[in-house]
């Protein structure tokens, strides 16, 4: 068993390699997993602005907003706005996208599956 603190993991982040996955600056701190394993769980900060590109969970993903507010789309739908305390589930295989608004975005972000990265979100 290990304790993880929202405030420690807010401190150290690892920057994200951010053109192929991100439209600005985001970071991470990894809290299980790892690149072979079938499920991660990360918090993610993305700066004010920044948007995840399109991706797929191949089974699933489970959003949940620490601080901050954003927005979750998926294709030919208008994202969904979600702020601090919000919890999304993602269906497998469903094209989406997660990025920050103005104030910037922490969030809890518990993938299952493969991810397979597409094209910016705009």
């Amino acid at each position: 068993m290990k304790l993880f603190r929202t405030a420690d993991l807010l401190q150290d982040p690892t920057p994200v390699p951010s053109p192929e996955r991100f439209t600005g600056a985001a970071f991470s701190s990894d809290i299980h997993g790892g690149p072979t394993s079938k499920a991660t769980t990360a918090l993610i900060r993305l700066d004010p602005g920044v948007r995840g590109h399109w991706h797929i969970h191949a089974d699933g993903q489970v959003i949940h907003v620490v601080s901050g507010s954003g927005f979750v789309g998926r294709r030919d739908e208008e994202p969904l706005q979600v702020t601090a305390g919000d919890t999304v589930w993602i269906e497998p295989g469903e094209e989406h996208w997660h990025g920050a608004s103005g104030e910037g975005l922490a969030q809890l972000a518990f993938s299952f599956g493969a991810i397979t990265w597409l094209e910016p979100s705009t």
